[in-house]
């Protein structure tokens, strides 16, 4: 079993976890953690102890929304079971957030005086939408700072790998006049290379967040390390495994 962990969530026990060191088959092998797959709901759950156990977290601990590629972030409750969002934020100790990802950008936030966890699940849908500056406005209605929070950024889709069209840099265009750094033409101009993940961090930085951490791996580039969506389709597999990674408070 194989995980990253961030430079700058020392504090925190976290990781993004790889598809390495699981029980799951096929499509899935082997550490799968997301229960929309058509995965064996039993492996699912083993998969999911054997991360916990890595970390010496209960299963009870763990909280993973119900992701949707919304721009939607909520607050966790002890009393409230389910969540359908794709974003959480958690100030209560003994809570382990989850996310899960395929291509998209899990990404695991802290605060320096170790106030507060929340996780992200930025695929392009969201991003475009703002879920960022939602998960930013939501913690500053929660009276936090933005300077004591830090921003982890795990495995996801690289630049050289996500091919969009030119429709899709368009409509980014329009909402982030910025991202056009992120745009990389081939020799079809109808088509370009997307950057996501320094998309990400352009959007960070625009809202004064510093304390930024990024992983450069490309799920899609490395498929034996990592799940990909992007992959799956293109090998015209019928499912694909999700990747889990948590932060605990």
């Amino acid at each position: 079993m194989l995980y990253l962990k961030s430079k700058n969530l020392g504090i925190y026990k976290h990781g993004f976890f790889l598809r390495l060191g699981g029980v799951s088959k096929s499509y899935y092998t082997s550490l799968n953690c997301g229960y929309s797959s058509n995965d064996n709901y039993k492996n699912i759950t083993k998969n999911r102890i054997r991360i916990l156990n890595k970390l010496s977290i209960g299963l009870e601990e763990l909280v993973v929304p119900n992701q949707y590629h919304s721009n939607i972030i909520k607050i966790y409750k002890p009393n409230q079971k389910s969540y359908k969002c794709d974003g959480l934020i958690n100030t209560l100790p003994g809570v382990a957030l989850g996310v899960l990802t395929a291509d998209c950008c899990p990404i695991l936030i802290g605060h320096k005086k170790n106030k507060l966890t929340g996780v992200i699940h930025a695929g392009w849908k969201g991003v475009h939408t703002g879920i960022i500056e939602n998960f930013i406005s939501k913690i500053t209605k929660l009276n936090y700072k933005k300077k004591d929070l830090i921003f982890a950024l795990g495995p996801c889709i690289g630049k050289n790998s996500y091919e969009v069209r030119k429709t899709f840099r368009k409509s980014f265009l329009e909402k982030y006049s910025e991202s056009e750094p992120f745009f990389q033409v081939k020799k079809n101009k109808n088509y370009f290379n997307f950057d996501l993940r320094g998309c990400i961090i352009k959007i960070l930085e625009k809202n004064n967040i510093s304390d930024i951490w990024s992983s450069k791996s490309d799920t899609y580039k490395y498929p034996k390390r990592y799940f990909s969506y992007r992959y799956s389709v293109h090998k015209g597999y019928k499912d694909y495994g999700r990747m889990l990674s948590l932060i605990l408070k």
